[in-house]
């Protein structure tokens, strides 16, 4: 009975020692590829691709500017209506952390961001690097999405 009573107390000791609620692995593969598509929709160029990726309500925290809440709000900053032409010619992201637990995850990392756009007649090319942070939850069929974006330049 002692024997069983030290295994007991041991084994809870170990158990409270692991990390609680960890992501399993095909809720991180999940993220990635979230993560994935996102730049993907960018590189095609497609509106709707990037869009898919998000909740409706999300939240893009961009460096330097207020909080922008909602997906109409999301397709004024990055789809303005009569706005110059953007053309996104690569974009590469890095992953470099996934965690969370239950229907919370983040993915962090950095990117790289090629783009042309005209301004007064002329093609503008420009490259832009940083890191990001996306927060994502998980829906009740196990649908993962970005809720939350925010990013910065590196200098």
């Amino acid at each position: 009975m002692r024997r069983g009573a030290a295994a007991i107390v041991l084994a809870a000791a170990v158990a409270s020692s692991a990390p609680v609620g960890r992501l399993a692995p095909r809720d991180e593969a999940k993220i990635r590829a979230v993560n994935e598509r996102y730049a993907a929709g960018w590189r095609a160029n497609d509106a709707d691709a990037v869009r898919a990726t998000f909740w409706p309500d999300a939240v893009l925290i961009p460096q330097g500017s207020e909080p922008i809440r909602g997906m109409d709000a999301i397709n004024r900053f990055w789809w303005p209506a009569g706005g110059p032409a953007t053309t996104v010619t690569a974009f590469t992201v890095t992953t470099d952390e996934v965690g969370g637990s239950g229907a919370m995850a983040f993915a962090r990392g950095s990117f790289r961001l090629d783009f042309t756009y005209e301004e007064n007649g002329k093609k503008v090319e420009r490259t832009n690097r940083g890191n990001y942070l996306n927060v994502f939850s998980r829906d009740s069929r196990g649908t993962w999405r970005i809720s939350h974006r925010m990013w910065g330049d590196r200098r």
